[in-house]
């Protein structure tokens, strides 16, 4: 017996007040606020760590390297304090750091006139498992655990440029489960099995060894692959230093990634989209779907159209391009795409839900 489509009353709605909050990626609360070590409260140099700091946020909010060389950036960080809301110092044992508050909408004004647009606060958990080679040709895979300069550079770039990142623990669970030979051969199926118990987005496999000098100049190299959903990078990066293979591939990864989920806020861009949503067994689904999808990077309001066979189809209010919302769905792991890839341009895109 088929069940007749309905449409929804308002009034069923308010069952979204007891939702508990749906999680997507991570939410990062502080994008335009940084912080910069110094050392001294002098003028001159709390000038420079003004300007230090505003460098950090524009990166950090727009993920995007290229928006400092334009004639704009420049500008501003001649003139950082007309950015700033406020600062102030903080000692932490013998470490002096100025703490900045930017404004959002100059910072924002700025990136979009320098031609980028802003990454979300709403992004992809990466974890990486990373193999050293060392001058020995040894290899061992840099955990959580690990103090070396690559991990310590990866993990202060992570952080300067709103790239939520796990490290492996090597445990006992992980020295069972995968090698080193696995992650430097890149086998996909233990990597997934391995890394299915630290419920990431994405899943960063890095390879650091001697650059070929037939290649380049610099000492050393790393190559690296990220898995994000049914989206594929990748990159090389190279470096004098082993300790800058962190900084580089942290930056390389958030200037690709960010380059896909950056949200223009072109006016003309705003209007009605559609979405249809399969294999949503019970209404609580519905509302839980609803709820995710508002959620969303520039989404103002999300209405149910109609609801039956297990299928809902919503109606998103955006203030973008619809194939930004895409990509801001891309890393959500309750939605698989159906047919956005075959789909003509006068369908609505289909997902599958999914409760994991």
């Amino acid at each position: 017996m088929r069940t007749p489509k309905v449409v929804i009353l308002v009034s069923a709605l308010l069952l979204v007040c007891t939702l508990k909050p749906v999680q997507a990626a991570v939410e990062l609360k502080q994008l335009y606020q940084a912080r910069v070590a110094v050392t001294s409260q002098t003028v001159g140099e709390r000038s420079e760590g003004l300007r230090q700091a505003l460098t950090d946020t524009l990166l950090k909010v727009s993920g995007d390297d290229t928006v400092l060389e334009h004639p704009s950036v420049e500008l501003a960080l001649q003139n950082v304090r007309n950015f700033v809301v406020q600062y102030g110092y903080q000692q932490e044992g013998e470490a002096l750091h100025l703490w900045v508050q930017f404004d959002q909408p100059q910072i924002d004004r700025v990136i979009q006139e320098a031609g980028s647009g802003i990454w979300s606060s709403l992004r992809p958990e990466l974890l990486f498992w990373i193999v050293e080679e060392n001058e020995d040709l040894q290899r061992n895979i840099l955990g959580a655990g690990d103090e070396r300069a690559l991990i310590e550079t990866l993990r202060q770039t992570a952080e300067n440029r709103g790239l939520p990142i796990k490290l492996p623990l090597l445990d006992l669970n992980d020295t069972m489960t995968l090698s080193v030979v696995d992650v430097w051969a890149r086998f996909d199926d233990r990597i997934d099995f391995a890394s299915s118990r630290y419920d990431a987005d994405g899943v960063v496999v890095a390879r650091a060894y001697q650059a070929d000098r037939a290649v380049t100049d610099d000492r050393w190299m790393l190559d690296w692959t990220l898995k994000l959903g049914d989206i594929r990078w990748r990159g090389v990066v190279s470096a004098m230093e082993k300790s800058e293979l962190g900084h580089l591939m942290v930056a390389d990864i958030t200037q690709q990634v960010s380059k896909r989920y950056r949200i223009g806020t072109n006016a003309a861009m705003a209007g009605q989209w559609r979405i249809k949503v399969r294999e949503l067994t019970q209404f609580m689904d519905v509302l839980k779907a609803e709820e995710l999808l508002l959620a969303l990077p520039s989404v103002a309001r999300v209405q149910l159209l109609e609801y039956g066979e297990h299928q809902a189809e919503f109606e998103l209010f955006i203030q973008t391009d619809a194939a930004q919302i895409m990509q801001a769905i891309d890393i959500n792991r309750a939605f698989e795409p159906i047919n956005t890839d075959q789909r003509t341009e006068f369908e609505a895109p289909v997902y599958r839900w999914s409760k994991s």
